[in-house]
């Protein structure tokens, strides 16, 4: 068999495999169509293999295709770490990350202009999005993450506490009371996320827990916008600590039946398995586990985390 001396054409293949077409494929790699379908043509021909099945309407990965895609992965990965070995040695290099939009705007941003300062050197790029993504298919190096994930294809690391808790503006607690046990809930309007709305919201106190029936006044697909109509007044809100501990020091929103909580959530960093985790990654990763968890600290006068 004739040797594969072409790193270009293994990069073909893994952003064929990543956007799900050669013509997303072509964008990617900012190639023309015709240069990437004979690129990959080529392949086959040298190896004897039909590594994609194509049509007119639909691309799949024969089972061929996809054992060479993995091996391709593999040397991507170990040229990315030779690559790395003087830009880590420089604090130099770019790290991909993802979060939700809220936590990204509110935790991850303030903190970017003071994490340059230290380590000019490192680019940060951010995908914000709510839903969760493909890490490997997105090249993500890191994402930061509350919700529970249970993926073996993922690492997990713990950096900082989190919570739900209820909270609504002053405005709306002078106008319409506040509840004394979370059954009285139902008599409130409540800002929900979901779609359809929630019926109940999951509470805990010790080892106490209930599931109480809420009436969405108000709902949303993601947390922004129950979060935005809570500091006008509109109704009460189970939010993350994280998302409401600036908002709660400044007195925009105050918490209601603060001896209750929901679910038990963290902040972790979520890691695509790999042989190779950059130093810059990691710099970044410690960086906003120090950051996260020195406000934690800072905010334990406000009850907002069960465990700092």
């Amino acid at each position: 068999m004739p040797a594969i001396d072409r790193i270009e054409d293994f990069r073909i293949v893994d952003a064929i495999a990543r956007t799900g077409t050669l013509s997303g494929a072509a964008r990617e790699l900012d190639l023309s169509l015709t240069v990437v379908s004979k690129r990959l043509s080529r392949l086959e021909a040298t190896l004897g293999l039909r590594l994609v099945q194509r049509t007119t309407r639909s691309l799949h990965f024969s089972d061929e295709g996809l054992l060479f895609l993995e091996r391709c992965r593999d040397v991507l990965e170990a040229v990315a770490a030779a690559q790395d070995v003087g830009e880590d040695a420089n604090d130099q290099g770019s790290v991909r990350i993802t979060a939700a939009v809220g936590f990204a705007q509110r935790q991850i941003a303030p903190r970017l202009a003071k994490f340059a300062d230290r380590y000019p050197g490192i680019s940060i790029q951010i995908l914000s999005t709510n839903p969760l993504i493909d890490l490997v298919e997105q090249q993500v190096d890191v994402a930061f993450r509350q919700a529970p994930l249970d993926n073996s294809a993922y690492i997990t690391r713990t950096i900082a506490p989190d919570d739900e808790l209820l909270c609504a503006s002053p405005a709306y607690c002078e106008a319409h009371g506040v509840p004394a046990h979370p059954d009285e809930l139902i008599q409130h309007r409540c800002l929900t996320v979901g779609d359809p709305p929630p019926r109940t919201w999951s509470l805990q106190k010790d080892e106490e827990r209930l599931e109480v029936k809420v009436r969405s006044a108000m709902g949303a697909s993601d947390g922004e916008i129950p979060h935005l109509a809570a500091l006008q007044g509109c109704g009460i809100a189970l939010k993350s600590s994280w998302e409401v501990v600036k908002d709660i020091r400044a007195g925009r929103l105050i918490r209601v039946l603060p001896q209750w909580w929901g679910r038990t959530r963290s902040v972790r960093v979520v890691f695509p398995i790999r042989r190779h985790q950059p130093a810059r990654v990691r710099t970044f990763v410690d960086f906003m586990e120090q950051e996260l968890r020195a406000e934690a600290a800072r905010a334990s006068d406000l009850g907002l985390f069960r465990d700092a």
